[in-house]
């Protein structure tokens, strides 16, 4: 098992359970080494690192994240799922008019399905 999937597995495990700043700082020091051929196992973990830094009250990290994956493989690797994460992060952050902007990005790449966690966010949007 090479460096990568180890920082994975640990991230993982920390993730469940529920030490968001150790899998955080596990899963940064994956992402570190993603690599064009490994960066289709790291794309479902963008959501977790996501809720990792919201639940340790580091929003704007989220949206670092999302720059910083944004650079590296391009916007069409920012799934609506991980949109979702970073809609909250903004909300969080009170700027509302960046969460609906990836809210409806969400929409728009989920074919028109909003899924629990989106209309979560959604719903926390509308309260504002």
């Amino acid at each position: 098992m090479n460096d990568f999937q180890q920082l994975l597995n640990k991230g993982d495990e920390a993730y469940k359970k529920d030490d968001y700043g150790k899998a955080a700082i596990y899963y940064e020091d994956a992402f570190k080494l993603v690599t064009i051929e490994n960066k289709n196992k790291f794309k479902p973990i963008l959501p977790m690192i996501g809720r990792c830094y919201r639940q340790i009250r580091s929003p704007e990290s989220v949206i670092d994240l999302a720059t910083e994956v944004k650079k590296k493989f391009g916007k069409n690797f920012i799934s609506p799922v991980f949109l979702t994460t970073i809609a909250a992060a903004y909300i969080d952050l009170n700027e509302f008019s960046k969460a609906r902007k990836c809210i409806d990005e969400a929409i728009k790449l989920g074919n028109g399905k909003i899924s629990g966690p989106l209309q979560a966010v959604i719903d926390r949007l509308e309260k504002q």
